[in-house]
C-alpha cells in the first residue's frame, strides 16, 4: 500500500511540518530510505560526489564554550593552541602537492585574534595556492570579526571573498531555535543571527553549506523546524539567482572522550531516518552529505542508500571530534578508499571541485 506520505511526493508536493513528522517517527525505516532514495535517484541519479581536501582547524580556543563541545579551550588554558598564518598557509601548501582541491577553515571564537590574521590567511593560501577553493570561516566566526572591527556583515564578507574566501562552511546552526540557543549555547549569536550571515553571504553570490547538530538535547519537532527554515532560506536564495546552499550536512553529537568502539550517542536508525528525512525536506538543496568523520565509514556507506549522495573527502586532519569514536582512527581516507565505498553501495563515484563543478 503507498503512504500518503509518497502520494504527496510523487505529486511534487512538499512535506510540511506534520507529514515531515509523521515520517519521522515511523518506525518503518525500509520505507522511508525507499522514498528518499527514490528522491535522489530520480533527481540526480546514481552519483555520488567527493573531494580531495584538507581541513585545518586554526584554533581551538573559544570564548563561547557550549555545552556540547569537547574541542573548545580557553584563553591560555592548558592544551589550547592557535596556528600562526605560515602555519595555515603550510598545510594548504603541503595538501594541494599532494592532490588537494579544497581547504576548509574553522576554528573557535578567539577573543583577540585580529581581523587582518584572518584576511592574511586567506591571502597567504591564494598566492601560496591559486588554484586551491577556500572554504572558511562559519557564520560565529564571520559575526565575531565583523563586531571586532565595528563593520556591517556585508562589508566584512566582501573583503574576506576580496582576500580569497571561495564558500562558506555550515557549521555553528546546532539547532536553529531560540530556546535551544538559550539553554544549550547561551553565548553564542542565535539562530537569527546564523541565518542572516548565509542570507547576506547568498546576496553577494556566495556559496555556503548548511549543518544541523542532532541528539543533543532537542526534539524531532526541533530537528523538522531546523530543516524547514533552511528551506525558505534556499527558497528566497535561488529566487535572487545569486548564492545559495550547496550542501546540507547532518552532524550526530558525539559526546566528548567516548572510549573507543563507541561510535556516538545518536543510534543508527536515527542516523539514517535524519538522513532520509533532510533529503525529503529539503527539496531544493541538490546535496546531502554523508559526512563520514562523525558518522563513521560504515554508516556514511550506509546512507547513500538513504539519500546522501555526497561522502565529503578525504579530510586530512580534522579535529574537531575525538578519534576513537568511528571506525577509522585516523580520520583519513584515501580517494581509492572512497570509490571503493561508493562503488560497494552501487553509486559512481564522482570527483567534484569546492563548488560541485565536476573534476575531470
Amino acid at each position: 500500500m503507498v503512504s500518503m506520505e509518497a502520494q504527496i511526493l510523487d505529486s511534487g508536493a512538499r512535506l510540511d511540518f506534520d507529514r515531515a513528522m509523521t515520517l519521522y517517527e515511523s518506525a518503518d525505516l525500509w520505507h522511508l530510505g525507499r522514498l528518499a532514495e527514490n528522491r535522489t535517484l530520480s533527481r540526480y541519479g546514481r552519483q555520488v560526489c567527493y573531494s580531495v581536501n584538507l581541513h585545518i582547524n586554526y584554533t581551538n580556543v573559544c570564548r563561547f564554550q557550549c555545552r556540547f563541545c569537547g574541542f573548545s579551550r580557553r584563553l591560555r588554558q592548558s592544551g589550547a593552541y592557535v596556528m600562526t598564518v605560515d602555519e595555515v598557509v603550510s598545510q594548504a601548501r603541503a595538501a594541494q602537492k599532494s592532490g588537494a582541491s579544497e581547504v576548509h577553515i574553522v576554528g573557535g571564537v578567539h577573543p583577540e585574534l585580529p581581523f587582518e590574521y584572518y584576511k592574511d590567511i586567506l591571502k597567504g593560501i591564494r598566492q601560496a595556492c591559486p588554484n586551491m577553493h577556500i572554504k572558511a570561516f562559519t557564520a560565529v566566526e564571520i559575526i565575531d570579526i565583523a563586531e571586532k572591527r565595528g563593520a556591517s556583515l556585508e562589508n566584512t564578507l566582501k573583503e574576506l571573498m576580496a582576500a580569497g574566501l571561495g564558500a562558506m562552511p555550515g557549521g555553528g546552526a546546532e539547532i536553529l531555535d531560540a530556546q535551544y540557543f538559550q539553554r544549550v549555547c547561551p553565548n553564542k549569536p542565535g539562530p537569527d543571527k546564523w541565518l542572516a550571515v548565509h542570507a547576506t553571504a547568498h546576496q553577494l553570490g556566495l556559496m555556503t553549506n548548511a549543518t544541523m547538530l542532532y541528539g543533543y538535547q532537542e526534539t524531532i519537532a526541533d530537528r523538522i523546524r531546523h530543516l524547514l527554515q533552511l528551506r525558505a532560506l534556499q527558497d528566497e536564495s535561488i529566487r535572487q539567482n545569486k548564492g545559495k546552499f550547496l550542501c546540507f550536512v547532518p552532524l550526530p553529537y558525539i559526546p566528548p572522550k567516548m572510549k573507543t568502539g563507541k561510535k556516538c550517542a545518536v543510534d543508527a536508525v536515527t542516523e539514517m531516518k535524519t538522513i532520509a528525512i533532510s533529503r525529503l525536506v529539503l527539496d531544493n538543496f541538490d546535496y546531502i552529505k554523508s559526512f563520514w568523520p562523525m558518522l563513521g565509514v560504515k554508516s556514511a556507506q550506509i546512507a547513500l542508500c538513504f539519500g546522501a549522495n555526497d561522502l565529503d573527502g578525504t579530510v586530512q586532519q580534522y579535529s574537531i571530534v575525538d578519534k576513537g569514536h568511528n571506525d577509522n582512527a585516523d580520520d583519513y581516507l584515501s580517494v581509492e578508499a572512497i570509490r571503493e565505498l561508493v562503488t560497494e553501495a552501487d553509486r559512481i563515484p564522482v570527483q567534484r571541485d569546492g563548488l560541485y563543478q565536476v573534476m575531470s
